[in-house]
Parts: C-alpha cells; structure tokens; sequence
C-alpha cells in the first residue's frame, strides 16, 4: 500500500508533465499514487492519458469537487494536492507533507504570502482579507487559506467527503476540517507565476472571492454563531443607545417628550440585540452539541 496519494487537477493543463517529472524525482514510486483528475478538452485530455498516469474524467464542475472526486478514490492514509499550472513547486509539496507526517496536526497547507506580494493588489489584498476573516471567524492563525499545495490525513477526509463542496477553493476542506475539531496550520512556501495559462478556477477573481467570504460567514454562523450574533447583537445596542442618548438630551432641553419614533427605534435596536446575543448564546450551546456529535 502506498504512504500519500497526490491529486493532481488539471483543466487544459498539459504542465501537469513537469509536474510528474518532479514529483517523481522527489518521492520514490513505490510510496506514492498519483491521480489526475481531469476536465480538459479531447485533444488535450488524449495527451493527459499517455503521459502514463491514473486519470479520472471529472463528472462534475469546479476545483473543490474535482478534488473531492480524486481523494474519495485515493487509497493511502496521506492525502495531498498540487496545481498543474507551475506556480508551486514539487519540492514545497514534499515539504508540506513532511510537515503533515512530523507533527500533530491533522492538515497543512503552503503560505505562499511573500510570493503573492508581486500580483496584482486587488489579488494580494482580497488573499489577505480573506485569511484575516477566516482567522477571526475560527480562531485560528493561518497566513495563507487559498494555498493550491496542501496534505491532510485521510480520516479527515473522510469526516467530510459526504459535503456539498461549496465554491471556496482549498477553504472549503480548512472550514470542514476546523468545524470538526481537526488542527491545520501553514508553512511558507515560493509562488511563481503562471506558466502560459490563465486561471482555470474562476474567470473573475472579486466575485470567486465574494463567494469565499459568503461561504465563511455562512459556516461561521453554524460553527462560531455566538460571535455572529454576538457582534450584531451589540451593533443594535449601541445604535439603539445613541439614538436614545439623543431623544434624552432633547427631553432634557424640552422638558417634553417630542420624539417618540426615535425612543421607540432605540427600545427596540436594544430588545434586538439583547435577543440577538441570547440567540448567539443558545445556538452555540447546540453548536457544541453538534461538535461533539460529528467529532463522533
């Protein structure tokens, strides 16, 4: 039985040879399986399946689901993954994986956070946003949450090969991973540019990342809901203590009550958020339940 299973999606891809060539130079075939899993057109498709490899024609649509369709075959009790298009390296995969093997934790992806700095800002600053957004979300301390180069062991895949991949690249496996009680971590890792390809996960960068924000909260809202809840819940109080700070200072001044639709805004912005926190506060009860249960 071999040690790690690579998954190695491609759409269109034909680098996916040079990366071949180096995982082989970096791991001895004996320890190692390799799994295309491809959506590319036919003429590109019949020069992926000469190279040699075991190729899956993706059934469905997206990288998160093409992932999930190579590791559900895979067989060894390390999973790992690296993009076909050249901007990781095989030796940085080696060393995720080593990490994965010589610690305690149960996922590791690649920090590529000093080679992003050359991409476009909006590009740099949305991979920014959304790893600060994660980390308060979850609590954790990543640098990097949209790395194409992680390795996790096999039973934390199988807590979470029956989800619905939602649209959030490698987020999508660090959130299930998290909201089960599994421990992630990154290592720095080098970034290159493309090789002679556009991006094949998205055609706009701002709405993929809009979609990953989305799908943080949402999760967030089950995993974390007493932050949630809790925020909003204290936004409606000092709303609410505002407006009623100014309604007060008018009926000191009047001496009479002049503006009862504010006082009543501000009553019921504090009941909202009183009953907000309350709300936070039950829903991370059955939260834990839950953890408990899926842990289990």
């Amino acid at each position: 039985m071999t040690n790690i299973s690579i998954i190695i999606p491609t759409k269109d891809e034909l680098n996916v040879k040079n990366i071949l060539k180096d995982i082989e130079k970096n791991f001895k075939r004996n320890e190692i399986e390799i799994i295309i899993v491809d959506k590319s057109k036919p003429a590109i498709k019949r020069k992926i399946k000469r190279l040699g490899f075991a190729v899956i024609d993706q059934s469905s649509n997206g990288y998160e689901n093409a992932l999930v369709e190579g590791f559900k075959k895979a067989k060894s009790p390390i999973l790992a993954t690296i993009d076909a298009d050249g901007t990781y390296s095989v030796n940085d995969l080696k060393s995720v994986i080593l990490e994965l093997k010589n610690s305690d934790y149960d996922f590791v992806s690649g920090d590529r956070s000093k080679g992003l700095r050359g991409l476009k800002f909006y590009i740099w600053f949305g991979n920014k946003f959304l790893t600060k957004l994660f980390n308060l979300l979850y609590h954790k301390k990543m640098h990097d949450v949209l790395s194409g180069v992680f390795a996790m062991k096999k039973e934390v895949f199988d807590k979470i090969k029956y989800d619905d991949a939602f649209r959030a690249g490698t987020l999508f496996f660090e959130i299930d991973a998290v909201r089960r009680g599994y421990s992630i971590k990154d290592i720095p890792i080098s970034y290159a540019d493309r090789l002679n390809t556009k991006s094949r996960i998205t055609k706009s960068k701002p709405i993929y990342g809009l979609f990953i924000a989305f799908y943080s909260i949402k999760y967030a809202r089950d995993y974390k809901p007493l932050l949630l809840f809790g925020i909003l819940g204290v936004i409606f109080i000092v709303a609410g203590l505002i407006i009623g700070a100014f309604v007060i200072q008018n009926y000191i001044a009047t001496g009479t009550l002049i503006e009862v639709g504010r006082a009543l805004i501000s009553f019921m912005l504090i009941v909202l958020g009183f009953l907000s926190i309350i709300t936070g506060l039950i829903l991370d009860m059955l939260s834990e339940i839950e953890k408990v249960m899926l842990r289990k």
